[in-house]
């Protein structure tokens, strides 16, 4: 659930000159603040310029005051006593849009700023308490230093947070540990548990004082190279077993990974399922950042070593579901789990390690009960493994999972669940644009206008019709087009605000309802994949998932566009231009860049068109190939518009888009015909269904200097005789490209379609005679 924080801001805000285009929010600084103080942040970006407010991904937060700065607003956050420790997403709100995803941490300590550098001693560490979150760049190859006393036997821990809060720029901070002499005492890069993130746990050797250095990498930080440093003596643990639990249960936890040892709490935990459930560990201090364990409707069951063979296998249990936990603690470890299965059904296993952020690479596989195997897989669309498997027969069968290159570490934490297949539904906004993942995938409202917004839906183990409503808009705000054909997985959906909706900001979700009544009660979810930290065409190196999306009513536009509904069908082989209209307001007279927003199976479009600058009409022409479906589809036109200070989106209405067949088709006859002369070419007729009226035929593609008539045709007509006629410089030579295109008007609207296509014609050259 989304929390909305909001500050009015004065009228002159709100007037046209003021809209700002699309918001793309690029970096947070600071992108953390301790629970129950305020911090001031700033943001930066382009199309910044009108802040509003800002949404969170729950509550705990409020805005003190947001000032517009150029592209560099500033906001004061208050955060609750009360507020998760941890990672949080937020968007900043504008009065013409809604921003990137970016994230913002809550720290259980005082965060202090990077200190400017001495400039008389460079490399001059920063002294910091234990117990504090510093905010710090580190670009190109500066490293920053901070200074930490401790005694011998305490704990340290350390953790950076700087590659998830960049955005396209590839930092990759690296962490060390010193004494004060420089005599090195523990250095971290990437691991699992932070991606390229790294953390440090150490029990100190001795009284004094430690440096804590962090850098990038390759020392060359790109932009920003913006950090978090969590200082203190707090438990790092990387790992946690079991990796989850039964739901409303209370589990024994042991947390690995933390110098001082393993770590063990009873922990209770949620009464509902959760995908990633954080666990937050406190021995003194607080760790600032969780370990993930799953929270599952089905019993626990823990690996009891040795079960690395089949004859020791842990027994997991006579019925599915279940879960299976354990560690590859060491190298070439392998854990066997037995289970039972029933003939002819259908389950899912899947292995849950890498998503929990454990270090393991994990192969799964299945072996019937005289230990020949019968299943595997490796990665399965992330690093984990999953498999679908049937049972071939009643009766015992063991899971295995090892390490993809046989490595053991005891941080190698695992879950193992096995379910009978569940359908469900998933619905996401999809991304549209190559390299910019975050583009278009919110809900901005114009007051008084529409936005369209493309929904897609994965239906796992079922099929069927749709109806997809939103649910939890603001008040003013409606939604049309829900119904999805069961043939499809992509819909348009056009989201409208009334001309006196107040501004607002929400999460919403979107319920998917199949229409037969026996798959009433399939579960549907939102499951909205957002990359935080792109990686050009490479997997991106963070992403989060978002059970709800984005919606906020925003200013006016100076122009609104509307889709004539057409009285005709578009044909099978045909063509139709789409007649859009803008109404404009006040002195606006810029363009409109246009494109359709969902393509129904087998319509093709030109991609974008322009309705002219200080012009109120335009057309967008689009096709059907000969295997677009017949039938009904809701299609509309979308709209960008630049006011002056960047892109805003607006749409059409929905209208019905009816794909037909051609009243008929045909076949041409070959033929030829001299330089310089007249022939004949036939079309061969088949009447697909009657039309009234008389219909127009022509041929087309004709070589060049070869003409014809057109004609005209009834539903009566069984063929159809053009008469060619060839200049004395025709183009020579056998063409195979001759069409037949057909027109029939309706109510004042053409009809268009090639019936017939590939018809011969051969030109000759002029005989003596004739010349």
């Amino acid at each position: 659930m989304k929390a909305i924080t909001r500050l009015c801001l004065p009228a002159f805000l709100l007037t046209a000159a003021a809209i700002g285009g699309t918001p793309r929010l690029q970096h947070l600084t600071p992108a953390a603040g301790q629970r129950g103080t305020e911090v001031e942040v700033t943001m930066t970006g382009s199309n910044l310029t009108d802040p509003r407010e800002l949404l969170f991904d729950e509550p705990g937060f409020s805005v003190v005051e947001l000032k517009a700065e150029g592209n560099r607003p500033k906001a004061k956050i208050k955060i609750a006593p009360e507020a998760r420790i941890g990672e949080h997403t937020f968007r900043l709100i504008t009065q013409s849009g809604i921003s990137d995803v970016r994230l913002f941490y809550v720290s259980p300590f005082p965060l202090v700023q990077e200190q400017a550098e001495d400039k008389a001693d460079r490399m001059k560490p920063q002294p910091v308490a234990l117990g504090v979150t510093v905010s710090g760049t580190s670009p190109d190859e500066d490293e920053d230093r901070y200074e930490v006393e401790l005694k011998k036997g305490q704990r340290l821990g350390v953790e950076v947070i700087g590659m998830r809060i960049q955005t396209q720029n590839q930092y990759d901070p690296e962490l060390t540990i010193t004494k004060a002499d420089g005599t090195p005492v523990a250095q971290a890069d990437d691991i699992p548990f932070t991606r390229q993130d790294p953390v440090a746990s150490i029990v100190v050797p001795e009284d004094g004082k430690y440096l804590i250095g962090v850098k990038d990498s390759t020392n060359s930080g790109p932009g920003q190279s913006s950090y978090l440093i969590n200082i203190g003596t707090f438990p790092r643990p990387v790992a946690v077993h079991p990796a989850g639990g039964p739901a409303g249960e209370e589990v024994k936890f042991t947390f690995i990974g933390d110098a001082t040892g393993p770590i063990q709490r009873t922990i209770k935990l949620p009464d509902h399922p959760v995908d990633y459930h954080p666990l937050f560990i406190e021995d003194g201090q607080m760790a600032p950042q969780p370990v993930l364990v799953r929270v599952s409707p089905m019993p626990n069951a823990l690996e009891a070593e040795p079960n690395d063979t089949f004859d020791k296998a842990t027994p997991a249990g006579t019925a599915i579901p279940f879960a299976a936990n354990g560690i590859i603690e060491k190298p070439s470890d392998i854990d066997f789990f037995k289970f039972t299965a029933k003939k002819g059904a259908d389950y899912d296993i899947g292995v849950f390690a890498r998503r929990l952020r454990s270090g393991l690479d994990p192969v799964l596989t299945v072996h019937n009960a005289k230990g020949a195997q019968i299943g595997t897989n490796d990665d399965s669309g992330n690093a984990d493994s999953y498999l679908r498997w049937k049972a071939p027969d009643d009766g015992d069968f063991f899971v295995a999972v090892r390490d993809q290159l046989n490595r053991g570490n005891a941080a190698f934490t695992y879950r193992i669940e096995i379910t009978s297949v569940v359908p469900r539904v998933v619905a996401y906004i999809p991304a549209v644009t190559i390299n910019q993942d975050q583009d278009r995938r919110a809900v901005p409202v114009p007051k008084g206008n529409r936005y369209g917004a493309l929904v897609r839906i994965k239906r796992q183990d079922i099929g069927g019709d749709l109806n997809i409503a939103p649910e939890g808009l603001p008040d003013g705000i409606t939604a049309s087009g829900g119904f999805m054909d069961k043939s499809v997985d992509t819909l348009p959906m056009v989201f409208e605000a009334k001309a006196d909706a107040q501004p607002a900001a929400k999460a919403f979700t979107l319920a998917s309802k199949f229409t037969e009544a026996d798959k009433a009660n399939v579960a549907s979810k939102v499951e909205h994949s957002v990359d935080i930290v792109e990686n050009g065409n490479q997997r991106p190196y963070y992403t989060i998932i978002e059970d709800s999306l984005s919606v906020a009513i925003t200013d006016e536009l100076p122009v609104k566009i509307d889709l004539h509904q057409p009285k005709v069908p578009l044909l099978q082989n045909g063509s139709m231009a789409l007649k859009i209209h803008a109404t404009r307001t006040g002195d606006f007279k810029g363009a409109v860049t246009m494109s359709l927003l969902y393509a129904p199976p087998g319509i093709g479009t030109p991609g974008t068109v322009p309705i002219k600058e200080g012009e109120n009409d335009g057309t967008l022409t689009i096709s059907a190939n000969s295997n677009a479906p017949a039938g009904k589809w809701k299609i509309c036109v979308v709209g960008t518009v630049d006011t002056g200070k960047g892109p805003t989106y607006l749409s059409t209405q929905l209208i019905d888009l009816e794909v037909a067949l051609a009243p008929v088709k045909g076949q041409i006859t070959r033929t030829f015909i001299d330089q310089g002369d007249e022939g004949a070419m036939t079309l061969k007729l088949e009447q697909v269904q009657p039309f009234e009226g008389k219909a127009k035929v022509q041929l087309v593609s004709l070589p060049n200097g070869v003409t014809c008539e057109e004609r005209e045709i009834t539903k009566d007509d069984k063929e159809v005789r053009f008469k060619l006629k060839a200049t004395p410089e025709a183009q020579v030579g056998q063409h195979k490209q001759v069409i037949a295109q057909f027109t029939l008007e309706k109510d004042g609207e053409p009809m268009q379609a090639s019936i017939a296509s590939g018809g011969v014609l051969r030109v000759d050259k002029a005989s003596v005679a004739q010349k």
